[in-house]
């Protein structure tokens, strides 16, 4: 947020997308966050209705640059706490982006052994849980 501003929705993007999707708010969460940071004067808002952006405050700068390895940390332990879950999440983004190019431009053969191997890979992580 330091360098951006976000409406809160953009906010959970943001965050889902530093994280890795391993942390994803809701705007139960975010909204009432970004009230406190602004009654604390370190978030001002610009904009009306939908478009209410945040952005921080000089003092916000100020606290972010005062609190830069706090404000890292707080990024390393989602990160860490997320383990190997993150990986498996990075995998599956990968397997969708090879999925959807055979989709676009696959042959029919191509397309037919793609979804046997989908369905091969969907009973073998099953069989991992049984495990």
């Amino acid at each position: 947020m330091s360098q951006h501003s976000y409406n809160g929705y953009g906010m959970i993007g943001a965050i889902a997308a530093h994280t890795d999707g391993a942390w994803r708010p809701s705007p139960g969460s975010i909204y009432p966050a970004l009230a406190a940071l602004q009654s604390e004067g370190l978030i001002e808002s610009t904009g009306t209705s939908k478009r209410t952006e945040f952005e921080l405050t000089e003092a916000g700068k100020a606290y972010v640059a005062e609190n830069a390895q706090e404000m890292a940390q707080v990024w390393a332990d989602v990160n860490e706490e997320a383990g190997a879950a993150t990986d498996l999440r990075l995998g599956m983004g990968k397997l969708v982006g090879a999925v959807q190019q055979i989709g676009m431009a696959g042959t029919e053969d191509q397309i037919k052994a793609a979804t046997e191997a989908l369905d091969t890979a969907r009973r073998t992580i099953y069989k991992l849980l049984a495990d």
